[in-house]
């Protein structure tokens, strides 16, 4: 690898950016305040310029994270210092120069970004709010994933980021983080958030990549981070832990060769990371000493039933269609009740699932609504109705936002067409 070609460093940044911003953020937060957020998030994206002037001119340094955190920590010594002198930046005591190093060791990065996941759920925010808020700070979303996760318009979240920022300077203009031990009410929330940022790394809403590895290692990480929180019932921790690592597990095998999407029933099994796996059978046993029944148990547990079977025709489709029922029951959104009726077609017949399906409303969640159209396709295949599936597909494809999932359901039209012929 060329480690001054200009295409490599903005690769590395990106991922970086993913990997580290939130962490810096967490620190300088820690540092300046809350009040100064605009100058956190611009020493954030100094920082990440200064890489990408420098990574291609000098080449990669050996440990890119701890050259950031080195510049990061060098620019906000020097905003404290060119402020003093100016008078114009009131910061804690904590944010003295001679105390910001400690600030950028291993264990206070980590402390400082547990804290500031508690932090940003700030009690006069709307649940969405601090979710918004969560995934722009601390987790690097676009406003456009973060409209795709939260089924919003890129227009609304912007104006919700703006409100909720302007809200917290008005009213919390002297806050600090606030200690973990009294903020634990607040853990639903993050849970949400990882939630979100695991589906996000799973299936990537506005980009030609489908998966995002990074995205989904940094919901394992922030989920681990969870774990040291002293005296508090980690079942539910678990098996989040648990529902993301079975479906990494199945990353290699998800995409082929050209990028194309591979389907679970073809996936070749034997890609799957058994490591992931055994972490998710770990996890999955933690999450049984857990004082109340959540969505994650539920589909930690479906996710379980996929995983511990060596081909697709073995799959135990009535446990995963009755823990669908019950999940429905936590959560009836739009995409667990499509899931379900695709494990009633499995069960009970194509004509029982697309009846289910037709009870679906997508209106609400119009960039997913392609996935009704596929699921709707795809229970006519099994019906040997090629024209009228090849017809969904079409609809689907016309709705997709992602280039690999139109090519993924333009070969599924092909396929169509192939059967049709063979019966004629």
């Amino acid at each position: 690898m060329d480690s001054k070609n200009p295409h490599t460093a903005n690769k590395l940044v990106d991922h970086l950016f993913r990997a580290e911003s939130g962490k810096m953020t967490a620190i300088l937060t820690r540092i300046f305040g809350f009040q100064h957020s605009k100058l956190v998030e611009d020493i954030v994206q100094d920082t990440f310029l200064s890489a990408l002037k420098t990574w291609p001119l000098k080449g990669q340094p050996d440990n890119p994270s701890a050259w950031l955190m080195q510049v990061a920590k060098n620019k906000a010594i020097n905003t404290i210092k060119k402020n003093n002198r100016l008078g114009s930046l009131d910061v804690d005591s904590i944010s003295q120069v001679d105390q910001i190093a400690r600030l950028f060791l291993d264990h206070e990065i980590k402390d400082s970004q547990l804290r500031m996941l508690f932090a940003c759920c700030y009690p006069d925010l709307s649940q969405k709010n601090q979710i918004i808020l969560m995934l722009k700070t601390l987790c690097g979303f676009s406003n456009a994933e973060i409209s795709s996760a939260l089924l919003m318009t890129p227009e609304a979240v912007k104006k919700a980021l703006y409100r909720s920022k302007s809200e917290i300077h008005s009213k919390y203009n002297d806050i600090t983080v606030p200690a973990i031990d009294i903020a634990k009410e607040r853990l639903d929330t993050i849970y949400t958030v990882i939630y979100l940022m695991f589906s996000e790394g799973y299936k990537r809403s506005y980009d030609d990549h489908l998966i995002s590895e990074d995205l989904s290692l940094e919901a394992v990480r922030l989920g681990t981070l969870l774990l040291d929180i002293p005296n508090v019932n980690h079942g539910k921790t678990h098996a989040l832990l648990s529902l993301i690592y079975f479906n990494i597990a199945r990353f290699p095998a998800r995409i082929g060769k050209n990028g194309e999407i591979i389907d679970l029933k073809v996936q070749d099994r034997r890609l799957w990371d058994k490591n992931c796996l055994n972490a998710g059978f770990h996890h999955l046993i933690q999450s049984r000493q857990s004082d109340s029944l959540s969505k994650f148990h539920l589909e930690s547990f479906i996710a379980s039933l996929h995983c511990s079977v060596d081909s697709y025709e073995k799959t135990d489709w009535g446990s995963i269609l009755s823990t669908y029922q019950k999940l429905m029951k936590i959560d009836d959104s739009e995409l667990i009740r499509l899931n379900a009726a695709i494990a009633l077609g499995k069960v009970e017949g194509p004509k029982a699932g697309l009846a289910a399906l037709d009870k679906i409303d997508f209106q609400s969640a119009k960039d997913k609504q392609y996935l009704l159209y596929a699921a709707k396709a795809e229970l006519y295949m099994h019906m040997n109705l090629f024209d009228k599936a090849k017809s969904y597909y079409q609809v689907a494809a016309d709705l997709a936002g992602s280039n690999a999932d139109k090519k993924y359901l333009k070969s599924k039209i092909e396929e169509c067409n192939r059967n049709n012929i063979s019966l004629n």
